[in-house]
């Protein structure tokens, strides 16, 4: 009965949704102006559209929020925001918060409101969002991070990706198969002391979109407010050889997964060949390591029916109870 459980409250938020979704776009194929946007009455927009699961005030604690569970509507008091171009622990830029309304988060109860709203409606939100901070009023977002052209998709950067997903701990809370299911997957909480679950890179649909750019763009800004770290180079550039120390790694996975990484690692650069390496060849060397993950992430995975996804495989409409007061 607990599915059918799951699936009434689903239902109910999605009937709010549903309801939300009726504000009648407008002007959809006329040019976004200041004046426009200006004209735009942002604030019944936000409480028609927004302020059921945001709150009215931009705590994250409307009226549906509860219903959510995980994870929880953004509270758009604190400025931190998970889904940006800029580095970590910076603000987002306002074309950040855009394409977030526009895109939507899939995989959550968050819509794509491109369809829905017109250029300048959404425009006005994002100004009507930023004013619940006052941060966004003492600071300016850091420089978009820049994403280079993505190589072309071989089997050799998969492979290797595999290899960088182990050597960067990626499986303690992704697990070794990338279903969000490793040994710290339970203990992991957001900065508000939420209960969150790493990501099942086996269902694909990323939420901070799902191109090999996007997914870049993720890996390198990391997610502000949750334990999803900033792959930074000194991160990346870790060393290889022969002699390196796999640690626990060594003792949890399977032993024929150990051999291929001690392969990996007998061909890349050791400590000392990396202090001799020059700038733009240790950029290089990170660059492939990424591009590697990235399509490594994006190689896990595995369609399923929407009936499975909604009521046995989505993290979001199950365990709500997680992330009960």
């Amino acid at each position: 009965m607990s599915w059918l459980i799951r699936g009434t409250r689903a239902l109910g938020v999605a009937g709010a949704l549903v309801v939300l979704c009726s504000v009648p776009p407008k002007a959809q194929h006329l040019p976004v102006t200041p004046a426009r946007v200006a004209a735009v009455d942002a604030r019944r927009l936000y409480d028609g559209a927004c302020a059921t699961c945001h709150g009215r005030l931009g705590d994250g604690r409307g009226p549906s929020a509860q219903a959510i569970g995980s994870p929880r509507p953004r509270d758009l008091t604190a400025g931190v925001y998970k889904f940006r171009s800029t580095p970590t622990g910076s603000l987002p830029t306002d074309e950040d918060i855009f394409r977030v309304i526009s895109r939507g988060v899939p995989d959550t109860w968050m819509p794509a409101w491109e369809g829905l709203l017109s250029p300048a409606q959404r425009w006005a939100l994002v100004q009507y969002i930023k004013a619940f901070c006052e941060v966004f009023v003492e600071e300016e977002p850091d420089a978009p991070i820049e994403i280079p052209n993505p190589p072309p998709e071989t089997a050799a950067l998969v492979w290797e990706g595999k290899y960088v997903y182990a050597m960067l701990g990626c499986r303690k809370c992704h697990g070794d198969r990338g279903r969000g299911d490793g040994p710290s997957a339970r203990e992991l909480v957001d900065d508000w002391g939420w209960k969150i679950r790493p990501y099942d890179f086996t269902r694909g649909d990323y939420k901070n979109g799902s191109t090999p750019s996007d997914l870049y763009r993720t890996l390198v800004t990391g997610l502000n407010g949750t334990p999803m770290p900033a792959l930074e180079p000194q991160i990346v550039a870790y060393p290889g050889g022969s002699d390196v120390d796999i640690g626990e790694l060594g003792e949890v996975l399977e032993s024929g997964v150990v051999e291929e990484l001690r392969v990996y690692l007998e061909i890349e650069p050791t400590a000392a060949e990396l202090q001799q390496m020059s700038p733009l060849e240790t950029e290089i060397l990170v660059q492939r390591r990424l591009w590697a993950l990235v399509y490594y992430l994006r190689s896990l995975h595995r369609p399923k029916g929407f009936l499975y996804r909604l009521f046995v495989d989505n993290p979001e409409l199950r365990g709500n109870h997680d992330n009960d007061p």
